[in-house]
């Protein structure tokens, strides 16, 4: 016979139950990520809608462009000169992600499978570096820019972005070669080969869905940095399409439809690269370069 306290706990396990059942039931879930979706899309499409009229015509109450042009587009590639923004993107977002790939691959493999003195300590260290607010890091970071006349270059960037990424990459690297059995460069090891052929020819192929997520994740962080950019650079000689898009925005006007066609110009590149390399992306960090 079950007691008062009993049924009371009964009952209120069923009632919290049937909470979650239907907080958890595919109708919920679909409609949360349905508002998701719609909550990025819904910005990118009217930004898509304005970027097709005149600057005067954004003023008015249609929410379809009456006369669609793309002159918009013209001016800021063409008349602009954005197009050298863009480079510059696609330059310092290459090189960063070669340079960050080629530095925390290897070191992500060293930390998964070697015990050194402070081994702990450094890793730490390598995360630590990267918590600091960023913007308490800029007035620093012009003065050393400033002092080795790296202002408004691309090394100049560069060099930020580096900074910015490598820790980030460390880690994820790290968490993948742990998911990777060690007996396999054991056994490589045993074959003959050495501690470099072991990684080079056994844990890196193994490794390559992580270095791939990694790679484009690198690429489309660097793609959108915005502060430290905005800080060394002040012409498009070295300006990233990030940063040029803010100039759009006057001191007492915004030329919304410039300012629309060049955002989109901006994000186009990413969106691409997401629909293109997803596949990447997702296997590369579920295979285990989250994991502990």
């Amino acid at each position: 016979m079950s007691t008062p306290n009993e049924g009371y706990e009964r009952i209120s396990y069923e009632s919290k139950q049937r909470f979650w059942d239907v907080v958890e039931s595919p109708y919920i879930v679909h409609l949360v990520l349905a508002l998701a979706v719609l909550s990025v899309i819904v910005p990118l499409f009217w930004e898509l809608l304005t970027s097709f009229k005149t600057n005067g015509a954004v003023y008015n109450l249609h929410y379809l462009p009456r006369n669609p042009t793309l002159k918009s587009y013209y001016e800021v590639l063409i008349g602009q000169q954005y197009w050298k923004a863009l480079l510059n993107s696609l330059i310092i977002s290459s090189v960063t992600t070669a340079v960050v790939m080629a530095l925390a691959t290897p070191a992500g493999y060293a930390f998964s499978r070697y015990r050194f003195r402070g081994d702990n300590i450094i890793f730490i260290g390598v995360l630590f570096s990267r918590l600091f607010p960023p913007i308490g890091l800029v007035v620093p970071y012009y003065q050393i820019m400033s002092w080795g006349g790296l202002l408004n270059t691309l090394p100049g960037i560069i060099i930020a972005q580096i900074y910015l990424w490598l820790p980030l990459m460390i880690y994820i690297m790290r968490n993948f070669f742990m998911s990777i059995p060690p007996a396999l460069d054991e056994s490589a090891r045993v074959d003959g080969c050495t501690k470099f052929q072991a990684f080079w020819k056994i844990a890196l192929p193994l490794a390559a869905p992580g270095v791939a997520a990694c790679a484009i994740l690198t690429f489309l962080y660097s793609w959108r940095e915005f502060l430290f950019s905005l800080i060394v650079t002040t012409d498009l000689q070295s300006m990233p399409i990030s940063v040029a898009v803010f100039k759009f925005v006057g001191d007492v006007s915004v030329q919304w439809a410039g300012l629309a066609a060049a955002s989109i110009v901006a994000v186009l590149p990413t969106i691409l690269i997401v629909l293109f390399f997803q596949r990447y992306i997702v296997s590369g960090l579920t295979a285990g370069a989250l994991k502990e």
